[in-house]
């Protein structure tokens, strides 16, 4: 596979009520003007500071659908003081960010940044299908810069490092997606026999769909980690260490039960799913059903 020399130019941006659109020229053959959507919260104030979640689609999406804040991502992001940027990105190992578009994302939300009051070094990641393969690459690419990950229905992680220990990250997957569930799990296993805590969440009976139950496990992850990282500070990262957990969850079952439950011991190793707070605990569970 030929490395590709990338050299990258912001040709225009383009804005709507809510949305727009940052397009910029790069060498990659499919993908010489590559387009990247973005939602612009409600009630932006300049004078407040905002995250960016960037929101890999499906296979070569264009992004539009990802940032126009469907499925309850506009409501959470305004809620939440969070842009969407949904890269467009065409073939061209796009999921590979050391290749080419990594420097593009960071070179979009530079420029971004020109116009608003965003935050380009702490950032939120999530993705569905083969967004999710971009979602996990790209924050193990840069794991200084991600806050936290999510990969729904995923077939293809990075190599577990230490260097992601303190990044938290969800992963969720259908069992009757049946490659993609062995491969989900196998992923979270050897991140566990690491000591490093990954959320995990079966989806029973679900292929390779997205359901909504997914979507708000997620967003109540995303949202707890944020949280947390304001909380402490934008200069400081928060580490696996630090981080408590209340409750542990039964993924063969569904259910969970405080951490001090004599319960818990009945469930096997592999089974435990460690849960930072109640709601994040709530939704995992609703997602079962």
């Amino acid at each position: 596979m030929n490395r590709l020399c990338v050299c990258f130019t912001v040709c225009f941006s383009i804005l709507t009520s809510l949305g727009a659109e940052l397009s910029i020229t790069t060498s990659a053959s499919n993908n010489q003007l590559a387009v990247l959507q973005y939602r612009i919260p409600k009630n932006y104030a300049q004078d407040i500071q905002y995250n960016v979640l960037v929101f890999f689609g499906g296979r070569n999406t264009n992004g539009k659908a990802e940032a126009s804040g469907d499925n309850g991502w506009g409501k959470w992001c305004d809620e939440n003081n969070v842009f969407i940027l949904a890269p467009g990105f065409k073939d061209n190992d796009y999921w590979e960010p050391g290749k080419w578009s990594g420097q593009a994302l960071l070179d979009a939300l530079l420029e971004l940044k020109k116009n608003y009051n965003v935050d380009t070094e702490h950032l939120l990641y999530y993705g569905y299908s083969a967004g999710s393969q971009a979602s996990n690459l790209f924050a193990a690419w840069r794991p200084d810069l991600c806050i936290a990950w999510v990969s729904h229905a995923c077939g293809y992680f990075h190599k577990p490092t230490e260097a992601m220990r303190s990044t938290p990250g969800l992963v969720t997957c259908g069992d009757a997606d049946a490659a993609r569930y062995v491969i989900s799990r196998r992923f979270v296993r050897d991140y566990r026999s690491m000591g490093v805590e990954i959320l995990w969440k079966t989806l029973p009976n679900h292929r390779h769909e997205v359901p909504m139950t997914s979507l708000e496990l997620a967003r109540a992850f995303l949202e707890y980690h944020l949280k947390r990282h304001r909380q402490r500070g934008r200069a400081v990262k928060a580490t696996e260490e630090t981080v408590s957990y209340p409750f542990v969850g039964n993924d063969l079952t569904g259910d969970y039960y405080p951490a001090s439950s004599p319960k818990v011991q009945a469930i096997k190793e592999e089974e435990r799913v460690k849960l930072p707070d109640r709601k994040i605990a709530e939704a995992w569970r609703k997602a079962a059903e």
